[in-house]
């Protein structure tokens, strides 16, 4: 009765009241306040059936057409808005849906100019299927959630390795699949001081991927500390033969989206995709698993930037700007606490004052009252 109460309230929302959201967006945006418009999307139909009613119409409606969903807070601050759209990640690759990639662009640009934010951040796969599949450049206004992806993984990765009292060269990691993240991935992590290895994965015929390489997997598995996956989903991963290869010492840190389920592999799985910083948080608990006050790794990237001026293409400076701006994986217990000098927060209060002074003043001129 509950699940059927909310995908009425959603239904309703969307086709009736996503244009009046915009509205107050571009109230709110008036004032300065929000920076970044970040866009997610489903990794498959299960993510969103306990949101959505199955009914084509408003899956349609919801294709390539974000849908606001919710704030970015930064304390009592709304400091940008969060949308969804319908669209799967298989969908979009296809070269024949370039039309919808490019509607999808043309309404974040949309999307920016309403709110007023500075930037636009697409979650997950879409920045790389946009820019590798389409030719859409990931250029400021425009970020991809990959050195995000990567900044989770690293801050995990720190945060166990600190746990279990060991250097990074004590430990031996294994990447599974990734293609083009992996490589980055492993080449950041060996740069860090850590044993690496990426196990290769081929794509199956009727769907899902293997091991393209049994016995060399084998031995990068059998002694690895811990195993990151990049594999698209857990039910992927449990049908990849990489389960059977598996230490029972291993941790996994998965990035799998629907995760992996714990009950259906014997070594300890941790979600590495969710981070948390001190105030901040998405408005709302996220569909599926999510806790309170996580948000997604991938975007990092849109948040650094448009909140903090970090816009940082070496991997390694990335990662140091967001430990530097109190960010942290999820994994962590507790939240550390973010330290602001006195004269950065008087003059972050000067500029929104300034800000505001200046709404008011061009909307008393507007209406003659000066």
């Amino acid at each position: 009765m509950r699940t059927i109460l909310r995908k009425t309230l959603v239904s309703i929302y969307v086709l009736f009241f996503s244009y009046p959201a915009w509205g107050l967006i571009w109230l709110i945006g008036r004032t300065g306040l929000l920076k970044t418009v970040f866009l997610m999307y489903p990794t498959d139909k299960r993510e969103y059936k306990d949101v959505l009613p199955n009914v084509r119409f408003i899956i349609n409606y919801m294709s390539a057409r974000p849908t606001p969903a919710g704030f970015i807070f930064n304390g009592w601050k709304p400091v940008g808005v969060y949308c969804c759209i319908t669209n799967l990640p298989e969908e979009l690759m296809k070269k024949k849906n370039r039309h919808i990639a490019e509607t999808i662009v043309r309404r974040m640009k949309w999307a920016q100019k309403i709110s007023g934010a500075k930037v636009c951040g697409f979650a997950g796969q879409l920045g790389p299927i946009l820019e590798r599949r389409h030719g859409i450049a990931m250029k400021a206004p425009f970020f991809s959630g990959v050195q995000g992806t990567i900044f989770g993984i690293d801050n995990s990765i720190s945060f166990l390795a600190k746990q279990a009292k060991k250097k990074p060269w004590q430990l031996s990691i294994a990447v599974l699949g990734g293609g083009d993240l992996g490589e980055m991935i492993v080449e950041h992590l060996i740069n860090r001081g850590y044993a690496v290895d990426i196990v290769s994965m081929t794509f199956k015929r009727r769907g899902g991927v293997k091991i393209a390489d049994s016995s060399k997997a084998e031995h990068q598995l059998k002694d690895a500390d811990f195993v990151i996956n990049l594999l698209p989903t857990g039910d992927i991963f449990l049908n990849s033969g990489v389960p059977e290869l598996l230490s029972s010492q291993s941790t996994i840190i998965d990035f799998a989206r629907p995760a992996i389920p714990e009950k259906k592999i014997a070594v300890t799985v941790l979600m590495g995709n969710r981070i948390k910083r001190s105030g901040m948080r998405f408005g709302g608990v996220l569909p599926g698993d999510w806790r309170q006050k996580e948000f997604p790794a991938c975007s990092l990237s849109s948040i650094l930037a448009s909140n903090f001026g970090v816009n940082e293409q070496n991997i390694t400076k990335f990662c140091d700007a967001a430990r530097g701006y109190s960010f942290q994986t999820a994994l962590a217990p507790t939240v550390q606490p973010v330290y602001v000098p006195l004269l950065t927060r008087l003059q972050t209060m000067g500029s929104e004052l300034l800000i505001e002074c200046r709404f008011y003043l061009r909307n008393a001129r507007e209406h003659f009252i000066l």
